[in-house]
């Protein structure tokens, strides 16, 4: 197995999980401003438009798309996009995480390894950011860490981790 597709598999998970805490009375926190002036909601598209921007250069489309706006359709992107991830690494091998992909957004050239740490670190980054203005409003996402993913069955996007 391609080490990445574990990582790609919780990252498409705990993506889920984050944006889910919002739903129903949390929504409205999506029009609230983060730290640095940006809303909520900026952050959460921002977060899968790169996700998805770096898969389509993967898959071989150098375009950058834009997440949708609502809630439920932001949610579908990166559920998608986690689905997109899985059947990439499956196709990875040593020669294509070598190769270089031209990233236009960037005007240059990017192993593909590069490229895959660089949405893993990225997603991260914003992930706990919106995980942390949803704890500064009172909401738990839960545990987030790989390992306990891991230890908890590595649940699909959506499910909930069950620690025995």
């Amino acid at each position: 197995m391609q080490p990445f597709t574990l990582m790609f598999k919780h990252n498409g998970w705990a993506n889920r999980t984050v944006l889910d805490a919002f739903r129903g009375e949390h929504e409205s926190l999506l029009a609230t401003v983060a730290y640095d002036g940006d809303p909520i909601l900026t952050r959460a598209q921002h977060l899968a438009s790169v996700e998805r921007g770096f898969l389509d250069l993967v898959r071989g489309k150098p375009e950058r798309p834009v997440a949708p706006q609502g809630l439920g359709a932001l949610i579908d992107y990166v559920t998608q996009s986690a689905r997109g991830w899985d059947a990439a690494c499956a196709t990875l091998d040593d020669g294509r995480l070598a190769q270089p992909v031209f990233v236009p957004w960037w005007e240059r050239e990017f192993r593909v390894e590069e490229m895959l740490s660089q949405v893993l670190t990225h997603s991260a980054q914003h992930r706990a950011e919106l995980a942390w203005e949803l704890a500064r409003a009172g909401v738990d996402t839960g545990e987030l860490d790989y390992i306990v993913w891991a230890a908890g069955g590595q649940p699909e996007p959506g499910e909930r981790v069950v620690l025995s």
